[in-house]
């Protein structure tokens, strides 16, 4: 169980995640993969689940799959997941879905940050909001085209 990159937008600092399109990561340690998993049936993401073996990245990397499944119910309620130090230490990312017009998540897009910049609770409350507004422009461009030509589901 992967997610991959498809684009990405890096800013300048001292300090940057080396991550380019194409990259790969594991889905159950991601703020992407994990809206991405939520938003499945719960009988597919269980399935999912029982086929991959989450391992540990970081000290903080969830593995249980209950912890998992658990952590996905609240992600698909809030609609959103935060990953603090899971997939790598001092990496904190925030992610929320891309949806068609079906209402299906189809893509994610997320914010990565050193968790020293900003404290989980400065996340949701300034990062998060812009990261919805940004998801929310992404899929007006993607129900307008979804009239036009056909977009097979991914």
């Amino acid at each position: 169980m992967t997610v991959q990159y498809t684009a990405r937008a890096a800013t300048r600092r001292i300090m940057s995640v080396n991550i380019t399109v194409g990259t790969r990561l594991p889905a159950h340690a991601t703020s992407l993969g994990r809206v991405l998993l939520a938003d499945l049936p719960p009988e597919e993401r269980s399935a999912r689940l029982r086929r991959a073996e989450p391992h540990a990245l970081t000290p903080r990397t969830l593995t249980r799959r209950a912890d998992l499944e658990a952590l996905l119910v609240r992600t698909a309620a809030d609609g959103y997941a935060l990953v603090d130090e899971e997939l790598e230490a001092g990496l904190r990312s925030v992610a929320v879905p891309v949806r068609d017009r079906a209402g299906r998540a189809v893509a994610a897009c997320n914010v990565a940050l050193h968790s020293s910049s900003r404290t989980v609770g400065e996340c949701l409350d300034d990062v998060l909001p812009a990261l919805r507004e940004t998801a929310r422009r992404i899929e007006d461009d993607l129900h307008t085209a979804e009239r036009f030509a056909h977009v097979p589901p991914a």
